[in-house]
């Protein structure tokens, strides 16, 4: 269908055109809007054909005559004057095409439209093309990710998240406004309903249904019940608004349903026990930490302390990064000792992986501190400061008094906020007694969901876990051959990436970055202001997401890749929409998700009524 004309009025590039709308009656025949596609057709001597689709950015309507005074306005309105409307629509060009025997290909000359040229509305199907759906489709490489007002659903190339082509998604946007976590559910749930839907169709399907999620909790007990269904869900059932969101739902082929397999792990609530910190989530959760092995092999000690004074500090470095050398050394020594004392007790397991050997020791007996291994916080503690204790001596011939002493002082000052909760005994009198201490998070397993509370901790100890979970990630895929993807999403990634310092988790976040593509460790960040956060790290995401933004912080070179009118669009965006960016797509696209069917609030998780559970008792059993 026509819709105009590409006008003389502005100048046409490649990239950008400007289009006339025909009108009738002194109204346009049709009104386009934002995010129209159109279509224009041309020919150019020695080219031949040439088809360019463009998305419209911006409309604009004015007197054909240029600005008038509001006498002459009020003139021309009365008929007392001849005036004419023009409206003309901006568009960015998506895609070009050339037609060569009959068959449209990818390899047109970049030449602006001619003035005059008519322009078209494109079909249903053409708008795939337009925006380069339709390869995507046609190889099964499409991710739903919204749809656009059209109705048309919107989709990302699963290259550019999983690392053939690049990695990494970001999200931005103001708080409690544009719904940041929301969207980045959405996204998970249509990751893993589409690589299930499409896992015969090629591996990267069945590896993207393969994935494991990690998602840091990091306000109150929001997401601990992905598992559960949303009450404002439930109560908008059989509403327009219910089923508006129930027909996105279908149109992206995600399942309207809370996510099916999810776990739960938290931290313990008293150094003493090993008794879960969980105020409203209850049942099905296990507890995490990580025991002094874990700690030191992990690379872990260093992220205890405060990164700026670590940076600053090079006496610190140097303590700290000495006592790691001292206890690697040390663990050399133990996984030996360790292997002989299976051999003796005959629990030696059948597999030859030290860690695996010391931890069966250690479930039959196998005692840490009889070699000069301490096995909590207050241990190591206390042995630096003793004066007589092997450890204070050994580190004296490479450290002075009053670096050991800084070190003490600063352990004590995080065992009082609570690094002690996350720092756990290997307990081996515990498996005797049918008990279990605090362990590894259970992540690795294929399609699952791992929801890791950090809220209730401080700042410092938080670092310490996210630190700790990233590098155990990094290191397990370092590992294996073979790499299903590992998807952690984390909010606030500001305050854990700064633009400035970050210190040694800084270097983890970077490093995954940069190099976690290799594993298919792919990290989905999300925080208010892109601005903040380290450049190395979000200039690596491949996948940008903006949700409703202030325009002072749209200025910043982070939000490069929109135009200026996205850019004013952005600053308007309401809950629900959001605008994303690919490398494969020529503009950035504005999509609409639902409402999540899952509780993404804390206090939002939906109980059956006695009621509705008699209810559901008759459909199945009747009467």
């Amino acid at each position: 269908m026509r819709v105009g004309v590409i006008t003389g009025m502005h100048s046409s590039t490649p990239y950008e055109f400007s289009v006339r709308l025909d009108q009738e009656n002194k109204s346009p025949g049709y009104m386009l809007q934002i995010d129209d596609v159109v279509k224009v057709s041309f020919h150019y001597n020695p080219y031949g054909k040439i088809i360019y689709y463009g998305i419209v950015t911006e409309i604009e309507a004015k007197w054909d005559n240029g600005p008038l005074s509001g006498y002459e306005e009020d003139v021309a309105l009365k008929g007392l004057k001849p005036a004419f409307k023009i409206f003309t629509a901006s568009c960015m060009t998506t895609r070009m095409l050339i037609e060569k025997d009959g068959t449209l290909i990818p390899d047109a000359p970049e030449v602006p439209p001619p003035p005059g040229t008519p322009v078209e509305l494109a079909t249903r199907d053409e708008v795939n093309v337009a925006l380069s759906f339709d390869t995507l489709l046609e190889n099964n490489l499409a991710v739903p990710v919204g749809v656009f007002r059209n109705g048309k659903p919107a989709y990302v190339d699963v290259r550019y998240i999983l690392g053939e082509n690049g990695a990494h998604i970001n999200i931005s946007g103001q708080s409690g406004v544009a719904a940041k976590t929301s969207y980045a559910t959405f996204l998970m749930k249509s990751l893993l309903d589409t690589g299930a839907r499409l896992a015969e169709k090629n591996e990267l399907m069945a590896s993207l249904a393969r994935s494991r999620f990690l998602i840091f909790n990091v306000k109150g007990e929001g997401l601990m019940f992905l598992d559960k269904w949303s009450r404002e869900w439930k109560s908008l059932d059989g509403t327009e608004k219910s089923r508006q969101w129930r027909d996105i739902y279908s149109k992206t082929h995600v399942k309207a349903e809370p996510f099916p397999k999810v776990s739960f792990c938290v931290p313990r609530k008293s150094p003493r026990s090993s008794e879960a910190w969980v105020n409203k989530r209850v049942g099905e959760v296990s507890v995490y930490g990580w025991n002094t092995v874990e700690i030191f092999k992990l690379g872990l000690f260093e992220l205890m302390f405060d990164p700026s004074e670590l940076e600053n500090n090079q006496n610190l470095q140097l303590a700290t990064s000495t006592i790691t050398e001292h206890f690697l050394q040390k663990l050399e020594i133990v996984h030996n000792e360790a292997l002989k004392y299976c051999s003796i007790h005959k629990c030696k397991p059948s597999t030859d992986e030290p860690d695996v050997i010391l931890e069966e020791a250690i479930k039959n007996g196998f005692d840490l501190s009889l070699w000069g291994i301490p096995e909590t916080l207050s241990k190591l503690i206390k042995e630096l400061s003793d004066e007589e204790s092997e450890l204070r001596r050994t580190l004296l011939g490479q450290l002075g008094k009053g670096t050991i002493s800084a070190v003490v002082r600063r352990l004590k000052s995080v065992e009082k906020i609570g690094m002690n909760l996350v720092w756990t005994q290997s307990n081996f009198l515990g498996a005797e007694l049918g008990t279990s201490s605090p362990g590894r998070i259970p992540w690795d397993n294929p399609g699952q969901v791992t929801v890791i509370d950090i809220s209730k901790l401080r700042s410092r100890v938080q670092s310490f876990v996210v630190g700790a979970v990233l590098a155990e990630v990094m290191k397990s895929r370092e590992e294996k051959p073979a790499h299903d993807p590992v998807f952690v999403f984390l909010d606030e990634l500001n305050k854990y990436a700064p633009r400035h310092g970050g210190g040694p988790l800084g270097n983890i976040f970077r490093d995954i970055a940069e190099r976690g593509r290799s594993f298919r460790v792919i990290l989905m960040g999300a925080e208010q202001t892109a601005s903040e956060v380290d450049y190395r790290v979000i200039t690596q995401s491949s996948t940008v997401v903006v949700g409703r933004q202030k325009g002072a912080e749209l200025e910043r070179s982070e939000y490069s890749h929109l135009t200026s009118e996205q850019k004013q669009r952005a600053s308007l965006l309401q809950q629900g929409e959001v605008m994303i960016d690919q490398p494969f797509m020529r503009s950035a696209i504005t999509v609409k998700f639902p409402l999540p069917a899952w509780c993404t609030r804390e206090g939002d998780e939906y109980e059956m009524s006695r009621e509705d559970f008699e209810k559901s008792l008759e459909k199945f059993y009747g009467d």
